[in-house]
């Protein structure tokens, strides 16, 4: 498949938050598209995110400030990204969990296994970690008293797709997820026996929990039977609805590739091209559900891409942290400077907070106004910490020539912005030694974009230009804007306004 800049940004944009020039450059230089896929998903195992030290909610912050900052500062941030989509399609909520290492070891789960590993696999591992157990009750899911909470939904949300599936499919899957809870005082694992209904049960067409050793394995058939795996080869059968009698294993990779496909593909039309969606099924299948081939046979396909598929030019609005991610990388801020976590919130997501089950929506969930005034406040936030006694009062005037913003290493002065002086006629193209050069608007926006490492187009870095010029005409001794009339100190806005542009909500 052909490469050109175009793809590269998209894919970058979708796979790393952001389509830095450097990986731009790095990309468009390889033969192929899928040589570029490949690059993409090189990644290396993870080192374990801190937590810190203080009270559980202190270490829940630094766990989420952790991951920001790794998401941000990695070479190679797919992992990350993959680990974000996880933890939306099954999460769990600190808030009910009460323990932020339990938490940190369900997403530990997902930035190891979520690109390398096996579907099956991680809903094994995920089901018997105290995080789901306790966030689907599943800690309090015993024979004398069965809970259907998370048997239900591993159903409905995380494997097969709502109406696949009977009451009886789900009494069965409970009785054989029992037994499993976390110890009253350590808060870890453990299986009680006793407390396991041992009896045979029939889901999806299938015989599972039949003298089943250990008995603690008993719940891991219910995954075999819906992907079709080990001794359940072909999988279960579709009970009712409108894939009656079609097998789970083929229903699983359906709603699971359309998942996919929502997160990194588009979420408007709600469909999937017929193609891409083939492949990724086709992948699931092949490959006993290894996530891998899966992504990878997305992201090679051409209707990945808006050259062939316009729908998912823009089709995706940055959830908000992405965003954030977006503003740190923009910026070169760590998240304990800009990513202010009630703020996220306001915007409507924080890392280890879903607000329900069913995890975060796509797209109009973001685009209402409460939501856009939190990223504007993020971003002031942003510029507060750019601007950082970049006025200061306490320096002498005769000094502040050498006050500066810096972006990623890159400087741009004060006197650069405002002129050589606040109050005498100094001409700010000329300004005495040692002043630095007065910017045009255009010498003003191209040096901003250019630190922030960010492809806007035409038309916004022109609004960008414009909205400088109503502060400042580029034309010494204009009757507009006369040298020392105060206008060009609001070309400092355009920092902001930069932080705020359309292609820093899409993708």
């Amino acid at each position: 498949m052909p490469i050109s800049e175009e793809r590269v940004r998209h894919l970058l944009r979708r796979t790393e938050f952001v389509d830095r020039q450097a990986r731009v450059d790095q990309l468009t230089g390889l033969a192929s598209i899928e040589a570029a896929v490949d690059n993409v998903m090189a990644i290396s195992a993870p080192s374990a995110l801190s937590l810190g030290s203080g009270s559980d909610w202190e270490r829940g912050q630094n766990f989420v400030r952790a991951w920001l900052d790794q998401m941000a500062g990695t070479s190679r941030p797919f992992r990350e990204r993959m680990a974000f989509f996880w933890h939306g399609h099954i999460p769990s909520e600190l808030g009910k969990v009460n323990s932020a290492p339990f938490m940190a070891e369900q997403i530990e789960l997902w930035r190891s296994d979520g690109v390398n590993g096996n579907v099956g696999q991680l809903l094994k591992d995920m089901s018997l970690q105290v995080a789901m157990l306790r966030y689907l009750d599943n800690d309090r899911n015993f024979a004398e008293s069965p809970n259907q909470n998370f048997a239900r939904e591993l159903m409905e949300l995380f494997v097969l797709g709502v109406g696949n599936y009977v009451e009886a499919d789900v009494e069965a899957s409970t009785a054989a997820w029992t037994g499993h809870t976390a110890h009253w005082e350590t808060g870890a694992y453990s299986f009680v026996v006793e407390r396991h209904e041992y009896q045979a049960q029939t889901f999806l067409g299938r015989v599972i929990n039949q003298n089943t050793k250990p008995f603690k394995d008993a719940g891991f058939q219910t995954i075999d039977v819906m992907l079709g795996l080990g001794d359940y080869a072909g999988g279960g059968t579709v009970p009712v609805g409108a894939n009656l009698n079609r097998s789970t294993r083929s229903v699983a990779a359906e709603f699971l590739s359309k998942k996919l496909w929502q997160e990194f593909g588009e979420a408007n039309t709600g469909t999937v091209p017929d193609g891409v969606l083939g492949d990724m099924v086709d992948a699931l299948l092949d490959n006993d559900f290894d996530i891998r081939p899966w992504v990878r046979a997305m992201l090679v396909h051409d209707d990945f891409y808006p050259d062939t598929n316009p729908a998912v030019e823009g089709g995706l609005v940055r959830q908000p942290v992405e965003y954030m991610v977006a503003l740190m990388e923009a910026t070169g801020r760590n998240s304990s400077q800009v990513a202010s976590l009630w703020l996220m919130d306001q915007a409507g997501q924080v890392l280890l907070y879903p607000p329900n089950v069913s995890g975060w929506k796509p797209n109009g969930y973001w685009v209402n106004a409460s939501a856009f005034e939190a990223r504007n406040r993020i971003a002031l936030g942003c510029i507060w910490e750019i601007f950082d006694d970049y006025w200061s009062e306490t320096i002498p005037w005769e000094e502040r020539y050498k006050n500066f913003i810096q972006i990623n290493g890159t400087k741009i002065y004060q006197d650069q912005i405002v002129g050589a002086s606040l109050d005498s006629d100094d001409d700010p193209y000329n300004p005495p030694a040692p002043w630095h050069p007065f910017l045009t608007n255009e010498q003003l926006v191209d040096r901003l974009l250019d630190a922030m490492d960010v492809h806007y187009s035409n038309d916004t870095r022109q609004s960008l230009i414009n909205f400088c010029a109503s502060h400042w005409t580029d034309s010494p001794g204009s009757s507009a804007n006369p040298p020392g009339s105060g206008n060009q100190y609001e070309r400092r806005d355009v920092v902001l306004l930069a932080l705020l542009a359309p292609e820093m909500h899409i993708n």
